[in-house]
């Protein structure tokens, strides 16, 4: 009974200090320190942004643990001068006017856009699906050329060089017709629809105008890339 009753106490104790560590957790959240830096963050966010910051990454770095933060009676100011948001980094000064304080707390920002990025190492010649792409949230500033926003929109295209993997993926990237590609082209007159077969003689993306030779009369025209190994032409 005794042995039962020991590790009864034992359990219980373990308890206690579990929450009492629990408890010190809780409040080091909500430190003031680590309160400023929220508040910061909405001041940021909602008081300097005048537009939608749904896609803009906002960290306000931790305040310097050793300065000491009053309890401000009537709560901290937040102001920013030379707020530029084309600016990665912005200084906002807290103060507390009541009591003649005030911190300069240092905040980054990051635009980030929905764009198409590589997840495998691909090859020349590698055709893009769901299983090698995918959607990221890139920073602007590091988005070079023109991008893609859905996985369908390049679903089916070929990459024309070798790609690591994380690769913002761009139209000088890819071809939905390859030079060299056996391409079905289609032409409309007067409501009816003729096809015939041709190779491709240039790279091509979704739009863009190529120069395909027509395999029937071994002519070259110029057709509007409409979809993977299909182009248009006007007549």
């Amino acid at each position: 009974m005794h042995y039962k009753k020991h590790i009864y106490v034992s359990t219980i104790f373990s308890i206690v200090f579990a929450l009492f560590f629990v408890s010190l957790a809780a409040v080091a959240q909500t430190s003031p320190h680590a309160t400023i830096q929220s508040q910061t963050e909405d001041f940021v966010r909602y008081s300097l942004f005048e537009s939608n910051t749904g896609n803009t990454d906002i960290k306000v770095r931790e305040i310097d643990p050793r300065i000491a933060v009053p309890n401000c009676p009537e709560g901290f100011d937040f102001e920013s001068p030379n707020f530029d948001s084309r600016l990665s980094n912005v200084s906002v000064k807290v103060s507390c006017p009541s009591l003649q304080w005030f911190v300069f707390t240092n905040v980054s920002i990051q635009s980030l856009q929905q764009v198409v990025i590589t997840t495998d190492t691909l090859s020349p010649g590698a055709l893009l699906s769901s299983r090698n792409i995918e959607i990221a949230d890139i920073d602007k500033s590091k988005i070079r050329g023109s991008t893609f926003s859905t996985i369908k929109d390049i679903n089916g295209a070929r990459v024309k060089r070798r790609l690591r993997p994380g690769t913002v993926l761009s139209s000088a990237m890819l071809c939905f017709v390859c030079k060299g590609d056996r391409v079905t082209i289609s032409a409309v007159a007067g409501g009816l629809s003729i096809q015939v077969y041709g190779i491709a003689e240039e790279d091509g993306t979704l739009g863009e105008t190529i120069q395909v030779r027509n395999m029937s009369s071994d002519k070259m025209v110029f057709a509007t890339v409409a979809g993977t190994e299909e182009v248009t032409i006007k007549i």
